[in-house]
């Protein structure tokens, strides 16, 4: 079974001055309650490593073009990676996230061209800091219930403004397809 990870057991990123925050750090759902039940009856925690869930990650980033790809969950203070193509960390503060910001829109992609030049993020060191993340486009994990679990992402170094409506849906289309293979999963 998963366990969240003890405080301090992930980096952490300075991210204030003077006790004042300098980006905006990602918003918690009014009904965050309700979703953390979600996220651990979907089983999702559970299912890193999973094959299938890899195998889709790396069609994403073939498929789009981008340097990085995942399966991102949300749960407490943290936002995991259960499935990458291109990133070797796995493990981030939720409030630094981007993905935090994409579950608010729970019924369309959540997309940032160019994270350096957009004044909710420029500042967040989680991308700043050796300039890991300029695009990012997110297609919100829902359950039936309507609830947000995480993210089917997929990012890149470099800034673009040609991730349209095709696109998004295609990226929809590999989201919904995340939630139907951890249906599989938690029903075997």
């Amino acid at each position: 079974m998963f366990q969240h990870p003890a405080v301090g057991s992930v980096s952490s990123w300075g991210a204030t001055i003077l006790g004042i925050t300098v980006f905006a750090p990602a918003p918690t759902p009014v009904d965050e309650a309700a979703r953390e039940r979600a996220v651990i009856g979907s089983g999702a925690l559970d299912a890193r490593h999973d094959p299938a869930l890899g195998d889709l990650v790396e069609q994403a980033r073939l498929t789009f073009g981008t340097g990085m790809a995942a399966v991102s969950v949300l749960s407490r203070d943290w936002q995991y990676l259960i499935a990458v193509a291109g990133v070797t960390s796995r493990t981030y503060s939720r409030r630094m996230s981007l993905c935090g910001h994409a579950i608010m829109t729970p019924r369309s992609v959540f997309c940032v061209e160019d994270a350096r030049a957009d004044p909710r993020f420029a500042d967040n060191p989680m991308l700043i800091d050796g300039g890991q993340v300029r695009f990012y486009a997110g297609a919100p994990l829902v359950d039936a219930d309507t609830m947000p679990l995480g993210t089917f992402c997929v990012f890149d170094r470099a800034p673009r403004a040609d991730f349209g409506p095709y696109e998004q849906m295609r990226l929809q289309q590999l989201a919904d397809a995340v939630m139907t293979r951890l249906a599989t999963l938690r029903e075997s």
